[in-house]
């Protein structure tokens, strides 16, 4: 691993066990599918987004990928929910302010990405189970900064996981990735209006990997092919 990015020695050793523990968790409560496998890239840097119905969507990327990518997770959810604070922190999740600018937190993660590793984010930053929201500038900033790719990934179904089985089902969950593009230049127009059009863009990538019902603020953006 690189000399930039040092994870303590726990946090190496739970990672394969977790994402094998995970996996079969995921199998065993829903019926699980992915789509998309094929896009995803060799172990490189870029930034790993997606949405964000549950606090069950972010372990979906993290123990089904290839290979174990670093992430970025809500510092306030780490110290308020025991279990799942202790999950992320074990894993070696990067904390980040939900409000404000956590400048610690953007420094991490470039060096992240200027050390050569790939990144998950959530640009909304927060839980809506209702539906894609509006997000935070964070990952179009990163991604601008840092000059790295983009993989958008679309997540459905979490949010009904344990409601379904209380009601002797299995719910449909399912992870969509979608390819890897990067980020249009666009000089001439003011930095703050650039942020905004790419952090649009990188929302619009996410929510056409998603059936209607969970796009949210972003239901008509059209679900393209793989």
């Amino acid at each position: 691993m690189s000399t930039q990015i040092k994870h303590t020695l726990g946090v190496r050793l739970y990672r394969p066990p977790a994402r094998a523990f995970l996996r079969i968790l995921y199998r065993v409560l829903t019926h699980f599918r992915i789509h998309g496998q094929e896009n995803v890239p060799p172990h490189s840097a870029y930034l790993l987004t997606i949405n964000h119905l549950s606090y069950y969507d972010p372990p979906i990327p993290l123990c089904f990928w290839p290979y174990p990518p670093e992430a970025l997770g809500a510092e306030e959810t780490m110290a308020t929910r025991p279990i799942i604070g202790r999950i992320m922190r074990w894993y070696g999740t990067w904390p980040v302010l939900r409000d404000g600018d956590d400048r610690t937190a953007l420094r991490t993660a470039l060096t992240i990405l200027r050390s050569g590793f790939p990144l998950l984010i959530a640009p909304e930053g927060t839980r809506h189970p209702e539906g894609m929201r509006d997000p935070h500038p964070g990952a179009a900033f990163l991604a601008m900064k840092a000059n790295v790719p983009l993989l958008p990934v679309g997540i459905s179904g979490t949010s009904g996981i344990f409601s379904s089985l209380r009601k002797g089902c299995k719910q449909n969950v399912e992870m969509v990735i979608g390819k890897l593009y990067r980020l249009p230049d666009l000089e001439g127009i003011p930095r703050r209006d650039a942020l905004h059009q790419n952090t649009e863009l990188i929302m619009r990538r996410i929510a056409a990997l998603l059936p209607t019902h969970h796009r949210g603020n972003y239901r008509h953006t059209k679900r393209y092919p793989l």
